[in-house]
């Protein structure tokens, strides 16, 4: 006779993304994970494969939630520098701030499963490609030049998202985060005709 789950597999990754997130691949040991998760490591094994596999639903389950937070700004019509802006000022640090778990991920690209890693970069490359359809949509609303090179441009956002992730981790008060993001929206006016 097969016995019933007695877990929630969405509270399992829930409680495991925290563990990853503030500890990384490395540091959340298996022993810590099944303490952490109330799973022994038969029932982790059978539902994840392992530690690996938490950790890809892990970051699954925080990459969902990611997107859809950028989605919902960098989607608004019509497209252009205010919703950049707006999705740069979302960014929220905390006292309990463990930086972007996907970016955690990427840096410990050494360690981390390769499946996790390349999630993490899909996720990224995602990320810079609504920054560069909101400055495709600023050229056509005049925002932009549009001899303007949007690549060089939409990757120069990313890198900024990113960087404003890390410096979240680094304890950059919110004025200093403020002022980067007003110095890059003043540079991409400077593009504007």
């Amino acid at each position: 006779m097969v016995r019933p789950r007695q877990y929630v597999r969405e509270e399992v990754i829930d409680k495991a993304l925290n563990l990853f997130w503030r500890l990384g691949y490395e540091g959340a040991h298996l022993a810590a994970l099944v303490e952490h998760t109330g799973l022994n490591r038969f029932s982790l094994y059978k539902e994840f494969g392992g530690k690996a596999g938490l950790y890809e639903a892990s970051l699954d389950r925080f990459v969902g939630f990611l997107l859809e937070q950028y989605r919902g700004v960098l989607t608004r019509q019509p497209p252009g520098l205010e919703n950049i802006e707006a999705a740069l000022r979302s960014l929220e640090y905390g006292s309990e701030y463990y930086g972007c778990f996907m970016l955690n991920t990427l840096a410990q690209k050494d360690s981390a499963p390769p499946a996790a890693v390349e999630r993490a970069l899909a996720a990224a490359a995602e990320i810079e490609t609504l920054y560069r359809d909101n400055l495709v949509g600023a050229v056509a609303r005049g925002q932009v030049d549009k001899t303007a090179d949007l690549q060089a441009l939409g990757k120069l956002l990313q890198t900024l998202d990113q960087g404003l992730h890390m410096q979240g981790l680094a304890g950059t008060s919110d004025a200093q985060k403020d002022a980067a993001i007003a110095a890059a929206m003043a540079l991409l006016h400077h593009a504007a005709p």
